[in-house]
């Protein structure tokens, strides 16, 4: 899905840069990321979240090159996101239960164009400060972006608490 727009909360960038490379040919042909300059950005639609809330997720890949960027994947999966406690400590995944097409793929990103990821998701989450990675898990990139939210838990009534306060 192409789309242009954005999220003003948990903006991330991450920017691969050109490394150059010959304009010789009559064609353009298209080029792996590596070639072109892209920038990879994770968002959500708020900051702050508590149990039973849903959080959209929105990945997005920008192609700022005067070249079409080519991804090549190795299954139907064409994104993953992911929420960490720790950079150690994975406690939810999109992908996790599912299950993808074993079939060569490949997406092509023209210039000044964006790829869009969108997902609802309502998964149970520990309480506290999390870090969301979103990944387009094109083969031999690394194209990801991460965003940071706050996840607390509801209490009845309304209010929240933290995991240590106790429910009387």
């Amino acid at each position: 899905m192409l789309a242009s727009g954005r999220s003003l909360y948990g903006y991330a960038f991450i920017t691969l840069l050109a490394c150059g490379g010959s304009r010789e040919h009559a064609l353009q042909v298209p080029q792996p990321v590596s070639n072109v300059q892209a920038v990879v950005s994770v968002t959500t639609d708020r900051q702050t979240y508590t149990t039973g809330d849903v959080i959209e997720l929105t990945l997005e890949l920008q192609n700022n090159s005067d070249q079409p960027l080519v991804l090549d994947f190795s299954t139907g999966q064409r994104y993953d996101f992911a929420i960490l406690r720790t950079p150690a400590d994975t406690v939810w995944s999109w992908s996790e239960e599912r299950m993808f097409t074993q079939m060569l793929g490949q997406e092509t990103v023209q210039p000044n164009q964006v790829l869009v990821y969108r997902e609802q998701v309502s998964p149970q989450l520990p309480a506290g400060t999390l870090t969301i990675v979103g990944r387009i898990v094109a083969q031999d990139q690394t194209l990801m972006a991460s965003a940071v939210i706050s996840y607390s838990y509801a209490r009845k009534g309304g209010r929240t608490r933290s995991p240590l306060t106790p429910l009387h």
